[in-house]
């Protein structure tokens, strides 16, 4: 997959993570049911830890997945010079998103012992994400699209 492709899915991936974090930000605000096949997704969003700072983790989640689109977007812009330095980013920002989710995955699993299936969808995005913006930064190739001459 060529480096610009990549950068699209990752976009993409972000885009999609950032609705499955507004809905639940938005249930969780609105203490409304959420659509869940179980009762998972009410007893984590009625968890204690479903809050940091008497804000919902969703919303933190929303904010991620959208930077992680903006540096996606604004990645094909930057001169080739500092091409390396934001996919160093976007890889920190993905690690930064996995390792949340793994902690969060933690919680859900041994200190709510509920599952909520949005945050799981949330989870693989995050991972795939991760892996991607891996994937990425091993190429060091400019995502600059090449302008027709």
């Amino acid at each position: 997959m060529s480096i610009i492709k990549l950068n699209r899915v990752m976009f993409a991936l972000a885009l999609a993570g950032m609705v499955v974090a507004g809905l639940l930000w938005y249930w969780h605000v609105q203490n409304a049911d959420i659509p869940c096949t179980n009762a998972g997704c009410d007893r984590v969003a009625q968890h204690p830890t479903s809050r940091l700072f008497g804000i919902p983790v969703a919303a933190y989640g929303t904010l991620f997945y959208l930077s992680f689109a903006v540096l996606c977007a604004v990645r094909p812009s930057v001169r080739e010079q500092r091409q390396r330095l934001l996919a160093s980013l976007v890889l920190l920002w993905g690690t930064v998103g996995f390792l949340v989710s793994v902690y969060l995955t933690y919680l859900e699993l041994f200190v709510i012992h509920a599952i909520c299936q949005w945050c799981v969808v949330s989870a693989i995005i995050a991972t795939a994400l991760f892996v991607l913006s891996a994937l990425a930064w091993r190429h060091p190739q400019a995502v600059t699209i090449p302008t027709e001459a």
